[in-house]
């Protein structure tokens, strides 16, 4: 791997501190990784998006007039935490509302819904939006539906417009969803794209060999097929299958008017995206259908994979007006020249009435909206009561060393995590070993009062740092486990075996607020470790089974479902979106509880 680059943890902050230098009209918040306009404008609807970095110029790029108000930036291809979406909202709040533009991801979904109902119980008015513009995922019975790609460009421009024109909340999320509703596109690869912290790409793919309908994460198409160009009409052909696709989906007739985004990658030349678009044109306009706009270049890419997307858009008079209409931000700039003169020109009418001694009155400051009350001391240090002990209960000490345990199982498997993560985005190692890195660093941080309140203090940091999906299920699952042992100072096999089952609960309860389906066994999840295992700890619990013998139970019913998931189709969680192209390989999460709690149940025979 050759990168610019100083170290993988830092590289998404070193990139947003890059990118707000060079346009300071810009700001990076560095403690919730926002990029948002310096001033926020009270009198729009404000527009929030982001997810994973890595699809750059994606989000950040597109912070400005006439897009969006604020992006927040996860790790590279993993979703920004609730914590982080939450405090975006605060920060961009107007008296109009704010909408978020969210890409209809697992990760995404789950942070951002909860991020968003966090802030309206804070009396915030926010809504939300959820792009899934990608028909290369043709069934969406698969996880959430179909994945949010360069279509969500579309939707932040002309959302972005109206919101720009003073429209109401109301308004502007109809105009997002009359643009999700009138989006399609369709990608592929030709090579797969390296993820900084894993260093290597993230599937191999020959060099005669085409990944058709790939995901902005390298996640597997429909298909992957050889590369014929002893036709002469390589490129034709395949913009002619893409389009073909895309209006069949779309239902475009000819005499109808659409915008055309052809977008790459990140390692595809311009001259190539340029010639794709020779081609997309000659293709559509042969079936009578109107190119209104064509957009060419990189706008939501996969880091450095070679490859390109096209997305087709339906305008009417009311979308290529709002297409139209002026924008400025680093990644799309038109039609701004004149907004650009008027700004100047009231300037130097400002400066003039200076000169001659006239102040312009202060606006009314307004009010500020409601606050999250602070009412923890962030620099408190907490010791752990006694000395650990391990007999027929577990006592608060031990179960505290138990999951430093964890933490080091974790961040020594984070590569092989992300390895087995070849069905997902590849970056489920990376995600979880995150947080717990900042878990260890806020150690003495954490409450350990007991083995309740030491869990729940842990689900705090797992559900700030671990990214995409795994900061608000692993989060949970810590969460609804600590408040069944709050007041808890020592447990059996009966309290873990509950302990469990409630983490399984809490699991469940955020699948099913968040797309109103919670994971059981057999859905291709760690679910199908983690339930098992809480199954057998019940069992071996009810049957006056020892401590250990039970664990070492648990522990086996995890490896048993975990290797099940090679045998499953996925129908959520990370692989959900390739269906039966699971097969055979493990579900990642529940694969990494195997690990853990195996590793978990020989080390607690060492105590």
């Amino acid at each position: 791997m050759k990168k610019i680059m100083n170290t993988p943890e830092t590289f998404v902050y070193d990139m947003c501190h890059g990118l707000a230098l060079a346009h300071p009209e810009l700001e990076f918040v560095e403690k919730f990784k926002i990029v948002k306009k310096k001033d926020i404008d009270d009198n729009k609807v404000s527009l929030i998006s982001g997810g994973g970095s890595g699809h750059e110029p994606a989000h950040a790029g597109f912070v400005g007039k006439g897009m969006i108000d604020c992006a927040v930036c996860g790790d590279v291809f993993a979703s920004p935490s609730q914590v982080q979406v939450y405090n975006a909202i605060k920060k961009c709040a107007t008296d109009k509302g704010v909408l978020l533009v969210i890409k209809n991801y697992s990760g995404d979904c789950m942070n951002f819904n909860n991020a968003m109902a966090d802030a309206q119980d804070d009396g915030i008015k926010v809504d939300a939006v959820y792009v899934n513009d990608d028909i290369a995922v043709k069934d969406s019975l698969y996880t959430v539906g179909r994945r949010g790609v360069a279509g969500t460009v579309l939707v932040h421009k002309c959302a972005g417009a109206a919101a720009e024109q003073g429209k109401e909340l109301d308004e502007v999320k109809r105009v997002a969803n009359k643009v999700i509703d009138n989006v399609r596109s369709f990608g592929f690869a030709f090579t797969s794209c390296t993820v900084p912290a894993a260093g290597h790409p993230t599937f191999e793919i020959g060099d005669d060999e085409m990944e058709f309908g790939v995901g902005i994460h390298g996640e597997p198409g429909r298909y992957r097929e050889k590369i014929d160009y002893s036709t002469g009409t390589f490129a034709d052909d395949l913009a002619r299958r893409i389009l073909t696709d895309l209006e069949e989906d779309l239902g475009l007739k000819a005499g109808e008017d659409v915008v055309l985004l052809i977008n790459g990658f990140g390692g595809t030349p311009l001259q190539e995206l340029y010639l794709l678009n020779n081609s997309v044109t000659k293709a559509i306009t042969a079936d009578g259908i109107n190119v209104h706009r064509t957009i060419v270049g990189n706008f939501m890419t996969s880091i450095d994979m070679a490859g390109a997307s096209i997305s087709v858009l339906r305008v009417d008079s009311e979308l290529k007006a709002l297409v139209d209409y002026p924008v400025s931000t680093p990644a799309l700039t038109w039609g701004a020249a004149m907004s650009e003169q008027a700004e100047a020109a009231l300037e130097a009418i400002k400066a003039i009435g200076k000169a001659l001694g006239y102040t312009p009155a202060e606006p009314a400051k307004k009010a500020s909206k409601k606050a999250v009350a602070e009412t923890e001391d962030d620099n408190a240090t907490y010791e752990v009561e006694g000395t650990p002990v391990v007999t027929e209960t577990i006592n608060t000490a031990a179960f505290v060393q138990l999951v430093d345990k964890m933490a080091d199982v974790i961040i020594e498997n984070e590569v092989p995590f992300c390895e087995a993560d070849q069905m997902g985005d590849g970056d489920f190692g990376m995600s979880i070993a995150k947080g717990f890195k900042q878990l260890k660093a806020d150690w003495a941080t954490r409450k350990k009062g007991d083995v309740g309140e030491f869990l729940v203090s842990c689900s705090e940091i797992i559900k700030e740092y671990c990214g995409g999906a795994s900061g608000p299920i692993w989060g949970s699952a810590f969460k609804y486990a600590g408040k069944a042992m709050l007041g808890k100072k020592e447990i059996n096999l009966t309290d873990l075996a509950f302990l469990f089952m409630e983490a399984n609960r809490g699991v469940y309860e955020t699948g099913k607020k968040s797309f109103g389906k919670g994971a059981d066994i057999g859905d291709k999840t760690l679910v199908d470790a983690l339930k098992p295992c809480a199954l057998a700890l019940t069992k071996a619990a009810e049957e006056g089974k020892a401590l250990r013998e039970g664990i070492d139970l648990g522990a086996k019913a995890a490896h048993e479902g975990a290797e099940a998931t090679k045998t499953h189709v996925a129908t959520l969680g990370r692989a959900g979106t390739v269906g039966e192209r699971s097969i055979g390989f493990p579900d990642a999460g529940a694969h990494g509880l195997d690990v853990i709690f195996n590793e978990l149940a020989a080390y607690i025979k060492t105590l």
